[in-house]
């Protein structure tokens, strides 16, 4: 009995130093989980980019080869996006070459950047309609060890053109976390037509419902959706202007 404890004890000692991470990905001092999902509300420049510098942290005592990729979960036609870890990729680029960190070492501000931006290439005539959400997925990893990863997926999203936001309004979802129903107060100015549409973490459209009006409040069910996190976008002829993000938890 007491060898099989101590095999016991020695097999999840071992379990967890196989699922431990090395690294993590932060951002100002805020640290994210694994496989979280951050919403990307940074401004776009004059030219059309939207830039979001994050940081990598070493977690271990030993000095590691660091490799970061990019994988596409859902990608607005018209869009284009880099990323810099080391050196910068162009848009066809997925993945960098190692880069050393030093032990319980954080990487300097400005290494790690990704940028989402209108492909130049675009017709000049429809870029300023290019609106919606795209999602990508982040990985770090040890060069000599690709399971030792951690992952972090960002929504990159532009409003529609040629619509003041200063008169857009779009609440806070409630109550949040919803179980049957969710609310979101809203108002816009006058233009087509107006609907919301839910999103899970994975891009994928579970919900869409046409609004009868410029403003008031749009009443979703999410009975049947799954408990976790959702966002809801506002959109004005089919184009995204707003999102907000809720959660699903049944009680």
């Amino acid at each position: 009995m007491i060898k099989k404890s101590i095999f016991t004890l020695a097999f999840l000692a071992v379990m967890g130093w196989v699922s431990a991470q090395s690294l993590q990905f932060e951002m100002d001092g805020r640290v994210f989980a694994n496989n979280e999902v951050y919403v990307c509300e940074a401004t776009p420049t004059s030219w059309g980019e939207i830039e979001l510098k994050m940081q990598l942290r070493n977690l271990t005592d030993k000095q590691l080869n660091v490799v970061v990729e990019k994988e596409y979960v859902k990608i607005v036609d018209g869009t284009t996006n880099t990323f810099c870890w080391g050196s910068c990729l162009g848009p066809d680029g997925f993945s960098t070459r190692p880069v050393v960190m030093e032990p319980n070492a954080i990487s300097a501000d400005g290494d790690l950047s990704f940028h989402y931006q209108v492909d130049p290439n675009y017709s000049d005539d429809e870029s300023s309609y290019i609106v919606g959400t795209s999602v990508i997925k982040y990985y770090a990893y040890l060069a000599e060890n690709t399971d030792d990863k951690v992952c972090i997926e960002i929504w990159f999203g532009y409003g529609a053109s040629g619509i003041d936001e200063n008169k857009i309004s779009f609440s806070h979802a409630y109550p949040n976390p919803a179980s049957s129903l969710v609310h979101f107060n809203y108002q816009l100015p006058a233009t087509g037509n107006v609907s919301v549409s839910v999103y899970n973490l994975l891009g994928q459209e579970v919900l869409s419902q046409q609004l009868d009006a410029l403003q008031g409040q749009a009443v979703l069910s999410v009975a049947d959706l799954t408990d976790g996190i959702y966002f809801c976008n506002l959109k004005v002829d089919g184009r995204a202007v707003k999102t907000e993000k809720f959660v699903v938890k049944k009680y």
